[in-house]
């Protein structure tokens, strides 16, 4: 294991070990109301982060070159899985969306691998065609563009845009890196922005969303809520925090308050100093990532390295800046720290696939990649 590999594993399992505790100061009190335990999502915590430990060895310890091979099933198999989760026998629906399998116990939201996949795919397919694409040749954007489209389609059928935007996200800093003409991405703006103007203007609960980010306090006890107990959050935890536990604002104040805005509940309860700390572990992750894909010496794994580790951090930052009112809000954990299965054993996943790549290129020769 490389001395990247190493720090890339010591911040996700100190990030790991931070949301273990914050998830139960978050959700103890919450989790006494409703479940009649305090410690119910911590102890479902812990079982996610030892399951995806488990799922992190697995990825660590697969040939990567299979993840070439079998790009195309794999995405295949995430498609099938995300018109499975519209099947009313298959999908489970809450909170009026329909994300969710549930196979008995298990429940898991198929868009978790729709991720993996995509980048997986795109990151084969761009490393293939890569020649061609920086060429400006328009057909060979037009298989992974579809893909794209029929993945985001399926995914904002759910409807979940956040994950729709993340995944575009995604994809385009793949698109970025493997060279593509300026002329093609004026043609994308002009092609999505009538698109996104319609999945958020004409949708009356995302408009309201975007309302509530200009001007929270327009509607302080509706759309806006839920920000301005954010912001009150950070407000009163300011340099070094109120404590440990002692934070008001998961009292039933701020929703969410123990997945989607555990960023805010750290603010308050260990202020400025413990969100640096965090900070700082998703900056460690993206400095080992892009040292690993810097020693990497196909495009393949160049583009690979890279697809993972945006997969966290452009999340982690999405998440951190809807926490703190910068953008409208978005339904995206905090990876490794915010309480949910999916996302943790999925992501630990993401990790152990990038320590086998570091595995695999470790020996290979210093080729420092640079954008053509």
């Amino acid at each position: 294991m490389s001395k990247e590999a190493k720090a890339l594993f010591i911040a996700v399992y100190l990030l790991v070990s931070f949301g273990i505790v914050m998830t139960y100061s978050a959700s103890a009190v919450y989790a006494e109301q409703v479940f009649k335990s305090p410690t119910y999502f911590l102890y479902r915590q812990i079982l996610y982060g030892v399951v995806g430990t488990g799922f992190l060895f697995l990825g660590a310890g697969i040939d990567p070159s299979l993840w070439k091979e079998h790009a195309r099933e794999l995405l295949i198999l995430s498609l099938l899985l995300l018109v499975g989760v519209l099947l009313p026998v298959i999908g489970h629906e809450a909170g009026g969306a329909r994300r969710w399998i549930r196979l008995g116990p298990l429940n898991f939201q198929p868009v978790e691998i729709a991720k993996l996949s995509v980048c997986l795919y795109l990151s084969d397919y761009l490393s293939r065609r890569m020649k061609e694409i920086q060429k400006g040749e328009f057909l060979a954007l037009l298989p992974p563009l579809l893909v794209l489209s029929v993945t985001c389609g399926l995914v904002l059928l759910q409807p979940d845009l956040g994950s729709a935007v993340f995944i575009f996200l995604i994809a385009s800093i793949l698109f970025f890196l493997s060279g593509i003409r300026m002329r093609f991405v004026l043609l994308a703006n002009l092609v999505f922005v009538p698109i996104f103007y319609f999945l958020v203007v004409r949708i009356p609960y995302r408009l309201a969303r975007v309302t509530a980010y200009l001007n929270p306090w327009n509607d302080p006890q509706g759309s806006g809520f839920q920000i301005i107990q954010s912001l009150l959050a950070f407000g009163l935890g300011g340099v070094r925090g109120v404590g440990l536990g002692e934070g008001a604002q998961k009292l039933f104040y701020l929703p969410q308050s123990y997945n989607d805005f555990i960023f805010s509940i750290i603010g308050e309860e260990l202020g400025l100093i413990g969100t640096v700390f965090i900070l700082a572990l998703y900056s460690v992750i993206l400095m080992a990532g892009i040292r690993i894909a810097n020693r990497a010496r196909t495009n393949f794994e160049k583009l690979f390295v890279t697809s993972l580790v945006s997969l966290i951090v452009v999340q982690a930052l999405i998440n951190m800046l809807v926490a703190t009112g910068l953008i409208p809000t978005k339904g995206l954990p905090l990876p490794f720290v915010s309480y949910g299965g999916t996302s943790l054993v999925f992501n630990l996943f993401g990790v152990g696939v990038l320590l086998a790549l570091d595995r695999g290129i470790q020996g290979g020769r210093n080729a420092v990649w640079k954008r053509p």
